[in-house]
């Protein structure tokens, strides 16, 4: 909770979660000191119903829940992403702001504080907050270039009676006034299509919002496209290829490689 001019401003974090668990306690680590309150949604099963829950994100929150008060979480069976996110956006309705953070994001310390000081600098102006982000792809040093043109909604002015529209969109209504974070307040890094075993890459295209849009196929893009990729790999986006136009090499930041390490290290068993 944040006092400014008075008041004081709850905050609130919402994540969905099937299966997907290589950046999950990485990342509600780095959040839980900033949250009042943290909700994690656990699907028992794919929204298309071809994937049951594994269990493994219940029991890594059960864990975390013995050492932090301000996580919780609730299963259930969604018929799409968007009844999921509005749901939970619902359940964080005494929080004046929730920020909107799934399983494979990562945020520095730095880059957190620096939002909530700016949402509150634009609070009665801004409703709805976007984000940079970089996006990794196969290994946790490529990274696609250019950036993706998508800007995710990282923040929502959860007062305002706002509503998703489909997957992470918000409705645009009077009351969706919104506004794109500069990056050098926040950089996101979006671990999108790196996990521990590529097996996991080919579960992940097959649960998410966008299955039934990939390009020739889930099975057709994972043999053809993901497995065989390289630094010099082109035209790499599962259901628009132009949008992963290629690769470059790029670190990590510090603080998000050290956390990642600690909790996350079978993330770097190719590391030399």
């Amino acid at each position: 909770m944040i006092t400014k001019n008075g008041k004081q401003f709850k905050f609130g974090l919402q994540c969905l979660v099937l299966n997907d668990i290589d950046f999950m306690e990485a990342m509600l680590r780095t959040f839980q000191p900033f949250i009042d309150r943290i909700l994690v949604s656990i699907d028992e099963q794919s929204w298309l119903k071809d994937v049951k829950s594994d269990g493994k994100a219940e029991k890594l929150v059960k864990k975390l829940q013995k050492e932090f008060d301000n996580i919780e979480y609730v299963k259930g069976v969604w018929k799409n992403e968007t009844d999921q996110r509005n749901e939970a956006l619902n359940t964080l309705k005494d929080c004046e702001y929730v920020f909107i953070v799934d399983v494979d994001e990562m945020w520095s310390s730095g880059d957190i504080n620096n939002v909530q000081k700016y949402i509150l600098e634009h609070r009665g102006d801004v409703t709805v907050f976007m984000a940079n982000w970089n996006t990794r792809f196969k290994k946790l040093n490529w990274r696609i270039h250019p950036r993706e043109q998508f800007k995710p909604v990282v923040v929502i002015d959860s007062k305002k009676g706002l509503k998703f529209g489909k997957s992470r969109d918000v409705l645009q209504t009077e009351k969706a006034a919104f506004n794109l974070i500069p990056e050098n307040l926040l950089m996101i890094e979006h671990f999108s299509y790196v996990r521990s075993e590529d097996s996991k890459i080919k579960e992940k295209i097959q649960t998410f919002a966008h299955a039934t849009e990939i390009v020739n196929g889930a099975d057709w893009w994972y043999e053809n496209i993901y497995l065989p990729a390289t630094i010099s790999s082109m035209y790499l986006h599962p259901t628009n290829p132009e949008a992963y136009h290629g690769l470059i090499e790029e670190p990590l930041h510090p603080e998000i490689k050290a956390t990642l390490k600690k909790y996350s290290p079978k993330l770097f068993k190719d590391d030399k």
